[in-house]
């Protein structure tokens, strides 16, 4: 089986970061120049790569909901930064909240400063809409409490960044931001959407289906670092 090169991660970590889609036990290439090999297994077996190392594993999940024939409105507290424009670093503390289960802050490996780095730029990105469609907030006080960013392709809507701050968590703020994108998907002609997270987050995964949301799919994540790359 051959590895395929990710030159975006390869250029934004500064090593040699490969990926596999491992459906059964096979050999891998014998290219032992990767610093960290990413496998992605529809069905979790154990499996070794020569030369490499097991560092971290997880399991993403894809949940999703049928918007079609829903009537949903969104709530008066959120706001639009279409309308009320926000600088990366109102959203910082929040996006990094929306990551504190991403296997790029969970795999040591990485570094905090990188996890930080690449959700600083996952909010540019948001914002200036290369990322994404649409990002809503909930503000108080002049701090932001709560976003959500919105994808959409064709007729699927897909939630990039989701959270709401830990001090204000439990007072229905994340389901206000939920049905405010939802709302934007139908206006929009999206009938369903789609939000991923990981098995691990027992907690977000809870909220998804409460809200009326179904696992579309699930795939194991596994981090292969190789032994003298660390």
């Amino acid at each position: 089986m051959n590895i395929n090169y990710l030159q975006w991660d390869s250029d934004f970590f500064k090593k040699k970061i490969g990926e596999i889609l491992l459906t059964q036990k096979e050999n891998i290439s014998s290219d032992t120049t990767y610093d960290l090999i990413v496998a992605k297994q529809p069905s979790d077996f154990d499996y070794d790569i020569e030369g490499y190392h097991l560092s971290f594993k997880e399991t993403k999940v894809n949940f999703i909901k049928s918007l079609e024939g829903l009537a949903i409105k969104a709530s008066d507290i959120v706001q639009d930064t279409d309308d009320d424009s926000k600088d990366v670093c109102f959203f910082k503390e929040l996006a990094y909240e929306s990551g504190k289960k991403s296997r790029f802050l969970l795999d040591k490996s990485f570094g905090e400063v990188k996890f930080k780095e690449l959700y600083d730029m996952w909010i540019i990105n948001s914002l200036n809409k290369k990322f994404a469609a649409k990002t809503f907030f909930i503000e108080e006080e002049n701090q932001a409490i709560g976003f959500v960013t919105v994808q959409q392709y064709d007729t699927l809507g897909k939630i990039g960044l989701i959270a709401t701050h830990p001090d204000f968590q439990g007072r229905g703020y994340g389901k206000k931001l939920l049905h405010t994108a939802e709302e934007f998907c139908i206006k929009n002609g999206m009938t369903d959407l789609e939000i991923p997270t990981q098995k691990e987050n027992i907690q977000a995964c809870a909220f998804y289906s409460k809200q009326g949301y179904t696992i579309k799919d699930e795939i194991t994540i596994k981090h292969y670092w190789k032994n003298d790359s660390l």
